[in-house]
């Protein structure tokens, strides 16, 4: 089964995104970042309950790639979540260990931790009819790199700056062995630095290319901040 993940995350859950650690409602998650190195079977991840309320998380993996500059969540069996489902206590955490079950020939390779909040029970009326209520559910989204070798991988990561059918788009390459974690994206002429995107930008995997588009007519080199490093990003012709 593979799915889009813009897909996945505009359903009727609400989406959020994630600060560190990831705070939306009532539940805490941390860290966001979790890996799996090598040598290692495991990686923990906290799920807190801030609320006055029990609430019950669901935990799902799936593998993530990038086709085509989108990304695609596929169905898969080689990493999981103990416990898949928890109810949280007001107060309380809950401990989901992330599992990988099969040794992986790639020096990283991508997943993504979906966390729904599962509805409650709808309320009953005192003539036990079901009660109308308008709920929204969280999801959160979380990446999850493992790796195969002691020495992880590196981004290696190109530019291209060419005009869409919307506008001028912005391309990135990845042609590494390692994922690149792009914030803060901005162009730069001379001293002239313009921020086109501040915060999370997104994620290059290895292999892929993602596209941005570019608001107005500026122009120059391309500078992002690349797992926590500035780096001013070579042109591909």
């Amino acid at each position: 089964m593979r799915l889009p993940l813009f897909a996945l995350l505009t359903s009727a859950l609400a989406t959020v995104a994630l600060p560190h650690p990831a705070l939306a409602a009532t539940v805490v998650i941390w860290p966001v970042d979790p890996v799996i190195r090598a040598g290692e079977q495991t990686a923990a991840m906290w799920l807190e309950n801030k609320g006055a309320e029990p609430v019950t998380l669901q935990v799902r993996t799936f593998a993530w790639s990038q086709a085509r500059g989108e990304d695609q969540l596929d169905a898969q069996e080689a990493v999981v979540a103990s416990p898949p489902i928890a109810t949280v206590a007001p107060g309380a955490r809950q401990l989901v260990r992330i599992i990988r079950r099969a040794p992986e020939g790639a020096p990283e390779t991508a997943y993504r931790l979906l966390i729904d909040e599962l509805p409650r029970p709808a309320p009953r009326g005192p003539d036990g009819a079901v009660q109308a209520r308008l709920g929204v559910q969280m999801r959160y989204s979380i990446p999850l790199f493992t790796h195969a070798t002691a020495t992880p991988g590196t981004p290696q990561l190109d530019a291209r700056i060419a005009a869409g059918p919307d506008g001028r788009v912005l391309s990135i390459r990845n042609t590494g062995t390692a994922h690149a974690r792009l914030t803060d994206l901005r162009l730069v002429t001379g001293t002239r630095e313009v921020t086109v995107h501040a915060g999370l930008t997104g994620y290059v995997l290895p292999g892929a290319t993602v596209t941005f588009a570019l608001p107005g007519g500026e122009a120059g080199r391309v500078k992002v901040t690349v797992n926590g490093t500035d780096r001013l990003l070579d042109e591909r012709a």
